[in-house]
C-alpha cells in the first residue's frame, strides 16, 4: 500500500494537473469578473433599449459554458482541459429559453381560450345551455354579516 502512495505522489501527470488546476482557478475568477461586467452591461441595455444585446447574450452563453467545462475539469470528472487549452466554446445564438417559454405559454393560453369559445358554441349549438342559465353566486351582503359581538353576547332572561 505506501508502495502505491509512493507511485502516486512521484506521478509527473498528477503535479501537472495541479498546475493545470491552479491554472484555470484564476481563469475561472476572471471569468466570474467578466460575468459580473456583462451583467452590469446587460441590465443598462435593457434599461435604455428594453432589451438585451444580443451579442453580449451569446458572449455570455459561451462564457457560462467555459466556467462549466472549468468546473467539469477541476472537481476530475474529465480530463479535457478548456480554454486556452481547447478552443473557446462557441454556441451558436438560439433563441433564448425565457423567450421560448413565454411564446410557448402564449400559444397554449391561444389554445385554452379557443377551445373554451369552442366548447360555449358547441354547447350552445346542442342546447346544453345549463351552466350560462345558472345564476352565479353572490357575495354577502353587509346585512347578513353579523357582527362578532352579537355573538358573544349573553341573552337577558
Amino acid at each position: 500500500m505506501s508502495g502505491d502512495i509512493k507511485e502516486n505522489v512521484t506521478r509527473r501527470s498528477i503535479w501537472l494537473r495541479l498546475v493545470f488546476m491552479i491554472v484555470l482557478s484564476v481563469a475561472f475568477n476572471v471569468a466570474e469578473l467578466i460575468i459580473f461586467v456583462v451583467v452590469v452591461f446587460q441590465f443598462l441595455a435593457s434599461l435604455f433599449t428594453s432589451q438585451p444585446n444580443d451579442q453580449l447574450t451569446r458572449f455570455g452563453r459561451n462564457l457560462a459554458r467555459y466556467i462549466q467545462q472549468i468546473t467539469v475539469y477541476l472537481t476530475f470528472a474529465t480530463e479535457e482541459k478548456p480554454f486556452p487549452f481547447t478552443p473557446w466554446p462557441n454556441e451558436p445564438h438560439e433563441e433564448a429559453p425565457e423567450e421560448e417559454n413565454k411564446t410557448k405559454r402564449r400559444d397554449k393560453s391561444e389554445n385554452s381560450l379557443d377551445k373554451t369559445k369552442s366548447d360555449q358554441k358547441g354547447k350552445s349549438k346542442k342546447g346544453n345551455d345549463t351552466e350560462a342559465k345558472r345564476p352565479r353566486r353572490q357575495a354577502p351582503t353587509k346585512k347578513s354579516i353579523k357582527p362578532p359581538e352579537a355573538a358573544i353576547r349573553p341573552r337577558r332572561l
